[in-house]
């Protein structure tokens, strides 16, 4: 896990990779997810609360995540 320490502005480094990309942010009530992932930000942004968030991931496998995120990713390179 990395801290990481916001400036006086508001501002948090991320680092190099993320450098030049849309990066998504998505506020489940006070836990903010960044993601370069459209696909994903779209599906966090339908969960009102962290707690939706919490309930769904423990209801699927990692397997059955990791499965499901790479479907979603490919279905929106497509078109």
């Amino acid at each position: 896990m990395d801290v990481k320490i916001a400036d006086s502005k508001g501002r948090v480094y991320l680092g190099k990779w993320y450098a030049n990309k849309k990066i998504y942010v998505v506020d489940l009530g006070g836990v903010i997810i960044l993601t370069p992932y459209t696909v994903f930000a779209e599906e966090l942004e339908k969960m009102r609360n962290v707690e939706d968030l919490i309930e769904f991931l423990k209801s699927i496998s990692p397997k059955e995540l990791k499965e499901a995120f790479r479907e979603a990713v490919w279905e929106k390179t497509k078109s």
